[in-house]
């Protein structure tokens, strides 16, 4: 596969990826939550603590939107808001029970496909997986800077 070749299957990868998040899925308890607000979900699960605005910094969010998906998840009893161990003004977002549970369930959609990635990626050199690596930051670098450019 040649770069022309690795780039057009990034961009049909990222516009399957748009594609689904407009699809919900139901989870145990009859709570519907789109794939946006179950991966909030799990960037909390991840980063226990995290600020909202960190969320909106580390994940090319904005505020407002990070506010909503977190107000939503919190009215649902998925988190808990509580002072930032960091200290300051700032509360941190922290899993309740019940996000702990629900996120077990998410993680279990995409348990498939992490598998077989592990598996590939264990049949890889270490210097492969580095340029895998470095192939995904120089794409989100561009993505990121078309986007801060679309912004302004």
């Amino acid at each position: 596969m040649n770069p022309e070749q690795i780039l057009v299957s990034a961009y049909r990868l990222i516009s399957l990826y748009n594609s689904t998040q407009k699809k919900p899925h139901t989870y145990s308890g009859g709570l519907v939550l789109f794939p946006a607000q179950a991966h909030m979900l799990e960037m909390i699960g991840v980063s226990e603590g995290i600020t909202q605005s960190e969320i909106a910094e580390e994940y090319l969010l904005t505020k407002g939107a990070v506010s909503q998906v977190v107000s939503f998840l919190a009215r649902n009893g998925l988190i808990e808001r509580k002072p930032s161990p960091k200290g300051g003004r700032s509360e941190g977002l922290f899993l309740s029970p019940r996000g702990e549970e629900l996120l077990g369930e998410h993680r279990m959609l995409h348990g498939e496909m992490l598998a077989e990635v592990t598996r590939l990626a264990e049949g890889l050199p270490p210097d492969s997986l580095e340029i895998l690596s470095q192939i995904a930051r120089v794409m989100e670098r561009h993505i990121r800077r078309l986007n801060d450019t679309e912004k302004g």
